[in-house]
């Protein structure tokens, strides 16, 4: 009999508890004076594993309680955190005030994890300011053409590659395995002035490690998950981004290139070169695992962003041959019309831009951006006068990119794929804050020009010799 009181007294007190926790989250926006999205006892609006991350956030995005707000707020487990929607809203945090939203929430333990703190997109406050400039060089005009010219090179061994494998009739393939090998070779010649060979040799390390960086593993999946929503205890969690085996190969790989370079004192024009430079000229931020980090960071993000990209839209063209086949009359006439596949061709290729665009905003690769209001004193952030008030210091805030690429609002039947869209709304001023594919403002992706020609040499060695299915 004791034993049936003592459950039943405890689950009297969780149904409390569940009420006040409940209640106080309410009243957490209710004295600010936002919109809340109710969610669940204790996880609030917590996240549960069961969708992707961009789903996730379309959800809240479109909430019907608060979808015709332009803001609303929510709770993940304790945090209270904001949704934003408004298409102003949205450049003010990411462009006008850019000062006090600088930093991405994600964090990794400093002291086990000294590559993945010292990523570009993860570094914070002034020394990312110091960072992102530094590295700005490596996506000059002029580099870029030396880029491209590594990358035709690269798709002259996949058009080897292709041609003997569909020497005896049609080739299958996992399409995201060969963009990603593809995709490896170009970054590793491109930045690290290594020949990956990944397309001859599919377990070469470069893949290996790449694929390693981006894969989610239950370990991964951990440190993503608490980085992301539980930044403050990513040092007593020792929260770490890539296996400690990533940042041995990443660490050895880059402080052999670079010795190798600074002993010969060839100039290939490239990152290696840049982070040389940074080492002699800026000691006191750029040594040791910074300069691994930036290295990382091209190698991590320009292999999942840009494979992804690549296979989804071959998906998207083999479901709409229709737009396939003005995809290849288009490549095809421009290179009958260059002799050629030239730097300068691949920027008049208007369609192929637009199948690009579409793809992206179909299926982004930054699903979710996330801010912090970090301001130097402690003044609220005035919301008006898109909102009657204000947010405290700390509060961080999403802009559900999923959600605005799909919503039609802003994208006219959104489940379509339809790159004609991009030609009509090319000369709408709005168009621009509601397509966040590379991300927007000072923090926008740094290799978007690079990861455009990327795709477009992907898609060209593809199509002009065959069709996908």
């Amino acid at each position: 009999m004791v034993l049936v009181e003592v459950i039943a007294g405890l689950f009297v007190a969780i149904w409390l508890l569940a009420q006040w926790w409940q209640r106080s989250a309410k009243n957490y926006w209710k004295k600010i004076g936002i919109p809340y999205i109710p969610g669940r006892p204790f996880i609030g609006s917590g996240f549960v594993f069961k969708q992707s991350m961009g789903e996730f956030f379309m959800d809240l995005y479109n909430d019907p309680g608060t979808k015709n707000e332009p803001i609303a707020g929510f709770y993940f487990f304790h945090k209270p955190s904001l949704l934003i929607r408004d298409p102003e809203l949205i450049k003010r945090i990411l462009v006008t005030d850019f000062n006090v939203f600088m930093d991405r929430i994600f964090s990794s333990d400093p002291i086990s994890d000294t590559v993945g703190v010292n990523l570009l997109p993860m570094v914070k406050g002034e020394k990312w300011k110091k960072v992102r400039f530094g590295i700005s060089p490596v996506f000059t005009g002029n580099k870029l053409k030396n880029f491209f010219l590594i990358v035709k090179q690269t798709c002259d061994e996949f058009d080897v590659k292709l041609a003997a494998d569909t020497a005896k009739g049609t080739a299958e393939y996992d399409v995201k395995h060969l963009s990603g090998l593809l995709t490896v070779d170009m970054i590793a010649q491109c930045f690290f002035g290594v020949k990956a060979n990944s397309l001859t040799n599919p377990k070469s390390e470069f893949y290996e490690n790449a694929n390693a960086m981006t894969e989610f593993t239950l370990r991964q999946t951990f440190a993503f998950f608490c980085g992301g929503f539980f930044p403050e205890y990513a040092q007593t969690l020792k929260i770490t981004l890539f296996p400690r085996s990533v940042n041995k190969f990443l660490q050895e790989t880059i402080n052999y290139v670079m010795s190798n370079r600074e002993a010969s004192g060839v100039k290939c024009n490239d990152l290696i070169d840049i982070l040389i430079t940074m080492k002699k000229t800026q000691k006191e931020i750029f040594d040791g695992d910074v300069l691994v980090g930036q290295a990382a960071t091209f190698l991590a993000a320009g292999y999942e962003t840009t494979s992804s990209a690549i296979s989804f839209a071959l998906y998207s063209l083999a479901k709409h041959p229709e737009v396939q086949e003005k995809l290849r009359k288009e490549i095809l006439e421009e290179i009958e019309k260059s002799g050629g596949v030239t730097y300068e061709g691949i920027h008049n290729l208007e369609y192929t831009n637009m199948v690009i665009q579409e793809t992206l905003r179909m299926y982004p690769s930054l699903t979710v951006l996330d801010r912090i209001y970090m301001p130097q004193d402690n003044e609220p952030y005035s919301l008006e006068p898109h909102h009657p008030s204000s947010i405290p210091k700390g509060i961080s805030v999403y802009i559900p990119t999923f959600g605005i690429h799909r919503d039609p609002n802003f994208y006219p039947n959104p489940e379509t794929f339809n790159p004609e869209r991009f030609r009509d709304i090319s000369n709408d001023p709005q168009s621009k804050y509601m397509f966040l594919s590379f991300g927007l403002g000072p923090r926008q992706c740094l290799g978007a020009r690079f990861g455009m020609i990327q795709m477009k040499m992907a898609l060209i060695s593809i199509l002009r010799n065959y069709r996908v299915e």
